[in-house]
């Protein structure tokens, strides 16, 4: 076997270490999963999209992890030419990988606000008509019901039931703190809700890391406070990590600081990045970008577009935006804008 492409930050680590190793965390189909001390590594099969801290294994047939007898605890090393396992006898050479960047590349082709509004709709409407609304779908309606001026769409068919009742007022005090960017209130108010859900990553956290990820582009996109955002990241989920899964919680990490996998980049450039000559092509762009989003798990991708659309129509919002000015400019803003 032999890797295809591989994290830039994960070859860094490697390349600063020397050796890495670890022990297999969780095995799936098409995932492996590895500890190794302070890092989570995963190992995806050919095919898979990118994402952070990852390496894409091929073979002359579709590599199944589980077929190959990984089981959960086997050791393994790392080192820049390749991963072995002794116990299996086992050599993956990474040797001549290519590197893949976790980070976003954001290279905004025009800047049009009403264009970037009019793909936020988009986003909303094939939400409403492409995707598994079960995980996040029933709270964010609750958004959409208590603040209407983000013109949200509505899904009709998600219905608030008991299993969403406990929830439901942490959830929005959450978002409320998120609107106001309580920087000092968020980590205790985002504890509360951090872990919701069922799975490796649970429905809140998928959600949340979408918002994230929104904010962070949208920060970039007006030019805002990107210090104070990514400082804001990091306190939405300081004090969660002990309410959900190992898992979940470096997926929170990596996308507090702008890491998220190659389907959610590819969503975030189709959305921000457009050319006036071709309209259609634009939307056409969005909507499989979304749909490769979705298709991300079960439920993962749909809660993780909804916590980007969600976060696109806060950031949208000159009233909620206002907060995240940089004060270098805010005199300027201020000025042109009331």
């Amino acid at each position: 076997m032999k890797g295809l492409f591989i994290c830039e930050n994960l070859q860094n680590f490697i390349l600063e270490r020397g050796i890495l190793r670890g022990q297999v965390h969780s095995v799936f189909k098409n995932a492996c999963n590895i500890q190794c001390d302070d890092l989570f590594i995963t190992l995806l099969s050919g095919g898979k999209k990118m994402a952070p801290m990852s390496l894409i294994v091929e073979d002359i047939k579709q590599v199944d992890f589980i077929s190959l007898n990984i089981k959960q605890g086997v050791e393994l090393e790392i080192n820049i030419n390749e991963i072995f396992c002794a116990e299996l006898n086992m050599f993956i050479a990474i040797d001549n990988v290519k590197k893949w960047c976790s980070r976003p590349e954001i290279n905004y082709l025009n800047r049009f606000e009403n264009h970037l509004l009019e793909n936020i709709k988009i986003i909303g409407q094939s939400l409403k008509t492409s995707s598994k609304l079960y995980g996040m779908g029933t709270l964010t309606n609750m958004i959409a019901i208590k603040l209407p001026e983000l013109e949200l769409v509505y899904f009709p068919e998600c219905a608030i039931d008991e299993c969403f009742e406990f929830i439901v007022d942490r959830f929005m005090n959450f978002i409320h703190a998120v609107i106001k960017a309580d920087m000092d209130g968020i980590g205790d108010i985002a504890k509360r809700v951090i872990g919701f859900g069922c799975g490796l990553t649970p429905a809140m956290d998928d959600f949340i890391s979408g918002l994230m990820m929104a904010y962070i582009y949208m920060g970039t996109y007006y030019k805002l406070n990107l210090h104070q955002i990514y400082k804001f990241n990091t306190k939405i989920i300081s004090s969660g990590f002990q309410g959900t899964t190992k898992v979940s919680a470096e997926m929170l990490k990596h996308t507090s600081q702008g890491e998220m996998n190659e389907v959610v980049q590819d969503l975030m450039a189709a959305v921000l990045n457009f050319h006036d000559d071709n309209e259609d092509e634009n939307h056409r762009n969005i909507i499989k970008s979304l749909i490769e989003v979705i298709e991300y798990g079960d439920t993962s991708g749909t809660d993780t577009a909804l916590g980007i659309y969600v976060g696109l129509s806060i950031l949208i919002n000159l009233r909620y935006r206002r907060v995240w000015i940089n004060e270098s400019l805010c005199g300027y803003k201020k000025k042109h804008l009331l």
